[in-house]
């Protein structure tokens, strides 16, 4: 049975971190809820995992060429980089702080599921690299291994101290975003632990409330397949889908003011490469509400206790996948 999804009510001085696999993913999935806790005292960063330059189709496009190179691929992410800190700044009005680790679009499932260690990094297939071929990345010589991707986000948890973290819902039917969503839980389960063991010398941290975004789901949301972007679907609430497992979790969803829409609206605009590819599907995203699952302490505990992730010298045991049968969207 598919919970009714709670009222979302958001405290003032509430700390919020939103972890995205890509430039436009915080905004589609948490742009409301952004404004709403900088609107109430309090502060909020955004963690972009990779550039996005992997989208094919979109680098062709802005190319004209068949076989763009990899020079040209880390041009197109560093326009999509320009273009978040627009976003940014529409959203929270210089108040929103970003956070960019430049890991490889189109391969965190590959790091999750087979890059582990230094010694055998993944290479972006678009790129060439295996580190961030970007000066602003949080670490630009970091290897592109999980490890290393698990400990960044540590250090940034530690650093933010969040009362909130929105992240992608690991069922998510895009490989980038479900690994992103385990990668982050795993990063939590670890920083939650450094105050619970019993040698801990800091301060214990109190479990952030854990709200999962979808984005990537088979003819959802509604309106997202048309040829040009739907008007006024500003009134119109978003929903899960029906057919998302709902894994035993409870559901909620942020009720947006006329103010909070229509500035999700203006701070997607300024996504304008990725407008040029798929207006009406970020148009989809400009709604009344935005729902989330919510991750209880045990299902962290879950994905925490994967310690035999495939690849990590620790096991073969196998991490969440997709909904059966579904098909696996192509990064973005």
């Amino acid at each position: 049975m598919v919970p009714t999804p709670a009222p979302l009510e958001v405290g003032t001085g509430q700390r919020l971190v939103v972890v995205a696999p890509h430039p436009d993913d915080e905004t589609l999935g948490a742009g409301g809820l952004v404004q709403r806790v900088l609107d109430r005292g309090g502060s909020a960063w955004v963690v972009l995992v990779t550039a996005g330059d992997g989208y094919r189709k979109a680098v062709m496009d802005e190319t004209g060429k068949p076989q763009p190179s990899p020079s040209q691929y880390i041009a197109y992410g560093k326009l999509r980089l320009r273009e978040a800190h627009a976003t940014l700044r529409e959203l929270g009005q210089r108040r929103l702080r970003l956070e960019f680790l430049g890991f490889p679009d189109g391969g965190l499932d590959h790091m999750l599921r087979a890059h582990w260690q230094r010694s055998h990094p993944e290479r972006s297939e678009t790129t060439g690299a295996s580190d961030p071929p970007y000066d602003n990345a949080l670490e630009p010589d970091v290897p592109y291994d999980g490890s290393d991707l698990r400990r960044e986000l540590v250090r940034l948890l530690r650093e933010t101290d969040p009362t909130i973290v929105a992240l992608p819902d690991p069922l998510d039917e895009h490989p980038d975003h479900r690994a992103t969503g385990i990668f982050t839980l795993l990063a939590l389960n670890d920083w939650l632990g450094e105050t619970r063991t019993p040698k801990a010398t800091k301060r214990p941290v109190t479990m952030p409330e854990l709200l999962t975004y979808l984005i990537h789901w088979e003819n959802w949301p509604p309106d997202s397949g048309a040829k040009t972007p739907v008007r006024d679907t500003g009134n119109a609430s978003l929903e899960l889908p029906q057919d998302l497992p709902p894994r035993g979790l409870a559901r909620t969803a942020l009720t947006l003011t006329d103010k909070e829409t229509e500035t999700k609206r203006l701070a997607l605009a300024k996504y304008v490469s990725q407008q040029k590819e798929m207006a009406p599907f970020l148009a989809a995203f400009v709604r009344r509400t935005e729902p989330f699952t919510i991750v209880s302490e045990a299902e962290l505990r879950r994905v925490g206790e994967m310690t035999t992730l495939p690849g990590n010298a620790k096991g073969t045991r196998t991490t969440p996948t997709a909904h059966p049968n579904r098909r696996v969207a192509r990064s973005r």
